[in-house]
């Protein structure tokens, strides 16, 4: 009797034992130690921050992607690869609702100018205007990536014309927090005229490591691309357009025949970092006991040695503490071939600290500071004239403050050129202040209020120097913006907020541009520029409506000529044909801007030059599509720019001397590959 006791009382301490242990195992899996979740293995996920409390999808919890930041160590918004439909109707590479509303929509080969300017956008240095820069991959533009199971997106676009588009991604872990990832794309655009075409390679490899805690962390890149503009077309007289003498724009004489200008870009980055604070939580093998259970059936005893973990609570963060320490490294060459071949280097360097320490979700550090020195050297050479190299060292600061629902942050940047360019090194430095204060008015932070100022000391590009024999003055920027964001969705929608407002007032000096004779010119009078960006995006049960619009007002066109009015929209009904198997989306875009002297392109150059004689604008652009979602493919066909077939449009341009194409007929589709 006794005997049955003792074991009874064991089985059942026994199976209180299995309960306390697996309560303990749920602790651990909340906070991102190896586990499972829902039958998913996270252990390639360890110390990134995320939300596990999202809902499951197909591929959450399976394929995350983050943004490159040379001098950020935590990991702020993880999002997952999406299935929507929505935007498969861009054709080109540009989504014109992200903010950069251009010009030219999308034919690579064709300049690219931004109706909207952005303004006092860092100093960066650069040796002129990238005509290109929209479909250039960067370290700012780029994806990397964790993953539980490989990952693979195939997508292909042609036209009845002889325009294709090919992409590739492939990303998987090799190890648990180490990801390798390819990201291959061919843009090849027929355009207008006889030989006027391109063909467009761009290809970057990433790789990112993440320690079980992300006390180490690393990740490296290697972008290349390589492409080849046809410039035959688009350089004669405008007579020819606004006359309406030719219609037929593959007919018009030009004035180069069969030339074209090559591109080359590499540009290697990497960073990696160590955490020198012990984490937050930690978890440790405490002990373990035998449990002696006996089996009635067999009338015998087994024994089952169970192990037990507990959580080692080390001291509360703070926000002094030892920090973090990375180096940053980044090495960039670009080349171009026309009438000429310029070559460009930029390397930098750098190091930094942050106390922004405890990679723990759950935690935030009030105040966040963030130290660092960069060097930069650069190099550069126009045709037969080379110049000795520059060398910049820049200090940089910034820090956050978080009091309930405010976060106030600052940031400044020096930048001193000791220079072979004798006239730089007796310059002022380069300089950059922020500071902004931003007010959630809700505790999810879903509508925030954002008050901004910059003041911007720039020197203008480095071949606008050289051309202006270093006689130009450093760029003044002071801008004042006021922002309203309501976006309630979560970081796996990858549209725009619902409602984005932006209102700015940027006061200039010293502008510099290129007139119509390649000749640099500096304005001598100060001047404003007023912006107003409304992004929107409004649904009523199947019907959407996607939008931007865009006010500008140019206190000194000739400095600056901008167009009053821009906008696009899209317009279109969502449903589901077939429940978990079809869905649907139809509709139309629009876009239209104001007429504006927009700057023209000299393709010897490579450069923008400003004229007062040709209208950009006043046409409107009417696109229509159709998006299917099957299962992980998504699909679209697209009539492009279909107002063209009952408007008269020979004089319209996507820039002066460029037209803009005519009626097509596009297609593609897009595969997701997981398991």
């Amino acid at each position: 009797m006794l005997r049955g006791c003792l074991l009874l009382i064991l089985v059942l301490l026994g199976g209180a034992l299995q309960a306390q242990i697996g309560r303990a195992g749920s602790t651990i899996s909340a906070a991102g130690e190896a586990s499972t979740n829902d039958g998913i293995d996270t252990s390639a996920t360890k110390g990134l921050v995320y939300n596990v409390e999202l809902p499951d999808s197909v591929m959450r919890r399976k394929v995350f992607f983050f943004g490159y930041h040379p001098t950020r160590v935590k990991i702020e918004h993880l999002s997952s690869p999406s299935l929507d439909p929505t935007g498969a109707q861009f054709y080109d590479a540009i989504d014109a609702l992200n903010g950069n509303y251009y010009l030219n929509t999308g034919v690579v080969g064709h300049p690219h100018l931004a109706l909207y300017p952005t303004l006092t956008d860092g100093l960066k240095p650069r040796l002129q205007a990238d005509e290109n820069t929209v479909y250039a991959k960067r370290p700012d533009n780029i994806r990397l990536y964790q993953t539980l199971s490989p990952y693979t997106r195939l997508s292909y676009g042609s036209s009845l014309n002889n325009d294709y588009t090919l992409r590739i991604i492939h990303s998987q872990n090799i190890l648990p927090g180490w990801n390798a990832a390819i990201d291959y794309a061919l843009i090849c655009p027929d355009g207008v005229f006889t030989n006027s075409g391109a063909k467009n390679h761009y290809l970057d490899f990433t790789t990112n490591y993440f320690s079980r805690d992300s006390r180490l962390q690393a990740a490296a890149g290697l972008i290349m691309d390589s492409y080849t503009i046809g410039e035959n077309g688009g350089l004669t007289a405008d007579s020819y357009f606004t006359d309406g003498a030719i219609t037929n724009f593959s007919g018009l004489p030009v004035v180069i025949d069969d030339s074209s200008a090559r591109h080359e870009r590499r540009h290697f980055f990497g960073k990696m970092s160590y955490n020198m604070v012990r984490q937050y939580e930690h978890y440790r093998h405490r002990d373990s006991i035998v449990t002696v259970i006996d089996s009635l059936s067999a009338d015998s005893i087994s024994f089952d040695t169970i192990t037990l973990t507990d959580t080692l609570r080390v001291s509360d963060p703070t926000v002094i503490n030892r920090g973090v320490v990375g180096f940053a490294a980044d090495w960039h060459q670009q080349k171009r071939w026309m009438s000429q071949e310029d070559l460009f280097i930029h390397q930098s360097a750098t190091l930094f600290w942050t106390n922004d320490a405890y990679a723990d979700h759950r935690w935030h550090n009030p105040v966040k500071f963030t130290l660092g020195l960069r060097q930069d050297y650069l190099r550069f050479d126009l045709g037969d004239v080379s110049l000795s190299s520059s060398v910049r060292f820049s200090p940089f600061a910034s820090t956050e403050i978080a009091i309930g629902r405010s976060r106030v942050s600052a940031e400044g940047e020096v930048s001193y050129a000791q220079s072979g360019f004798t006239p730089l090194g007796s310059r002022n430095p380069d300089q950059r202040i922020m500071a902004s204060y931003s007010l959630a008015l809700d505790s999810a932070r879903h509508t925030i209020v954002l008050a901004k100022a910059t003041l911007q000391h720039k020197l203008p590009d480095l071949r606008m120097l050289h051309d202006a024999n270093f006689a130009l003055k450093a760029l003044k920027d002071e801008r004042y913006e006021l922002q309203f964001t309501y976006d309630p969705s979560s970081p796996d929608d990858h549209r725009s907020p619902i409602v984005d407002l932006t209102l700015c007032a940027t006061h200039l000096s010293h502008n510099s541009w290129y007139d119509s004779l390649r000749s640099v010119v500096q304005g001598s009078d100060p001047f404003w520029v007023y912006q107003a960006n409304l992004t929107m995006r409004l649904s009523w049960r199947w019907l959407h409506l996607d939008m931007q619009q865009l006010l500008q007002h140019s206190g000194d066109s000739e400095q600056l000529p901008l167009p009053r009015w821009a906008s696009k929209n899209s317009l279109y009904v969502d449903f589901t044909p077939i429940k978990n198997a079809l869905r649907m989306q139809v509709g139309c875009d629009v876009r239209y801007h104001t007429p504006f002297h927009a700057d023209s392109y000299d393709p010897h150059t490579g450069l923008f030059l400003r004229q007062d004689i040709v209208d950009v604008g006043g046409q409107m652009w009417f696109d229509a599509f159709i998006n299917l979602q099957v299962k992980r493919a998504t699909i679209f066909v697209k009539g492009g720019h279909l107002n063209t077939l009952w408007d008269d449009t020979h004089n319209y341009f996507l820039l002066p001397h460029y037209p803009g194409q005519k009626f097509g007929l596009f297609w593609g589709i897009t595969w997701h590959f997981f398991d």
